[in-house]
């Protein structure tokens, strides 16, 4: 399943996101070579993991975490706005109470072979449009490669650049900004072929994302 995570039951997901910060060490600095964040305990974390942040897990039944991802409000603090505002140079830094920055996109390929990785990343990207749609959340900004931006096109999903690629890790990534309406949700369900709900969470009144509570809340010891 994929849990919602925030400020507001974090306390019940400790072990879960110890978890989260130690996938990300392994991916962006182990894997991917992020020196610049490496640190003694093997976590992941940078100046945008406050109290804003939102997450969503996708963990495995023993709760073990698998793939993430990391929701930003663009009205505070974020990525685009003070570290890659260059990224953003055709239509600016995309602003809005109905705006999310997608960050921290990462699936555990060490304990997936490659047919369960590929259908990680595919439950992560509808988890992604189901979690904006109740939310309330009508827009997402994100680093995407040149080649996605042309496939999420062709199956008619509302993406725009904000700016030039730009090389990123040695691959050329470009801003966009992607419209999570209903068409864009059906339209990624078909597409990656993932028709289940993919988000678990207690409703909320609408648009507000805070309020978002898991159903089963993840109680056991954090992975060394």
């Amino acid at each position: 399943m994929i849990e919602v995570v925030t400020s507001r039951n974090a306390l019940l997901y400790k072990d879960a996101l110890a978890d989260m910060f130690h996938l990300r060490h392994r991916i962006f600095v182990e894997k991917m070579g992020w020196e610049a964040l490496r640190k003694p305990a093997r976590i992941e974390k940078d100046q945008f993991d406050t109290d804003d942040a939102i997450y969503l897990l996708l963990t495995e039944e023993d709760g073990t975490v698998i793939g993430t991802h990391r929701m930003l409000p663009t009205v505070k603090p974020h990525l685009f706005s003070d570290v890659f505002p260059n990224a953003c140079a055709v239509r600016g830094v995309q602003r809005g109470e109905k705006i999310l920055e997608l960050t921290r996109t990462c699936v555990d390929e060490e304990r997936l072979d490659k047919q369960a990785t590929e259908k990680a990343r595919k439950r992560l990207m509808v988890g992604l449009f189901e979690f904006c749609l109740r939310a309330g959340y009508e827009q997402v900004t994100i680093f995407t490669p040149t080649d996605l931006l042309f496939r999420y096109l062709l199956i008619g999903i509302d993406i725009k650049p904000l700016g030039m690629p730009l090389d990123i890790d040695g691959n050329k990534q470009v801003a966009v900004i992607v419209r999570t309406d209903e068409q864009a949700l059906a339209a990624m369900r078909m597409a990656l072929g993932v028709p289940e709900p993919q988000v678990h969470y207690v409703g909320a009144p609408e648009g507000d994302a805070l309020h978002l509570a898991p159903a089963e809340p993840v109680h056991r010891v954090a992975a060394e």
